[in-house]
């Protein structure tokens, strides 16, 4: 049977089936999922981040920081943003040149730096953000608010499984 007439459950299912009777289908659809999920959201963003020039990466810094009760090591956000720390270096350097954080020597560990939020940043997310939160009401309106606690449970259940699996594991 061609692939090309089947739905993306039913591909999923079929390479599951050859994989061998004990494998659930879903724990090769909810990876592929998941993937949908986050590069549709990926475009979406976009959409509303490129007019004031930030990527979803220099987005993500900026909101960790704004909360944060003051400076962060680059490991503490690059955690809070889930990304490795090299991965940051590039994204804060861009925000330090717009302005929008500083980067100092950790003065309780001088082979460090910490990153915080800068008067500007501060101002421009404390102007953005409620345009930001009209715009995500807007995109999720259509799931029940309901959904959209339980998909948030499930998440949070998926990080934490995520989180928690033993590196070096993997058997194929």
């Amino acid at each position: 049977m061609s692939t090309e007439k089947l739905t993306m459950a039913e591909q999923v299912a079929a390479k599951t089936r050859e994989a061998g009777p004990d494998h659930d289908p879903s724990s090769l659809a909810v990876p592929l999922a998941l993937y949908r999920a986050v590069t549709a959201f990926g475009r979406v963003a976009v959409d509303e981040l490129t007019p004031v020039d930030l990527s979803m990466s220099q987005f993500n810094v900026l909101t960790v920081l704004k909360r944060a009760d003051g400076p962060m090591t680059m490991g503490a956000l690059a955690d809070s943003i889930s990304v490795r720390q090299a991965s940051l270096t590039s994204v804060v350097d861009t925000l330090t040149k717009a302005g929008f954080v500083t980067r100092k020597v950790n003065p309780r560990d001088r082979r460090s730096v910490v990153v915080a939020i800068s008067k500007k940043g501060d101002q421009f997310m404390t102007e953005f953000l409620p345009g930001h939160y009209d715009f995500l009401q807007r995109l999720f309106a259509g799931i029940n608010p309901r959904h959209r606690q339980q998909l948030l449970a499930r998440l949070n259940e998926l990080i934490d499984c995520l989180e928690n699996y033993p590196s070096g594991q993997r058997t194929s």
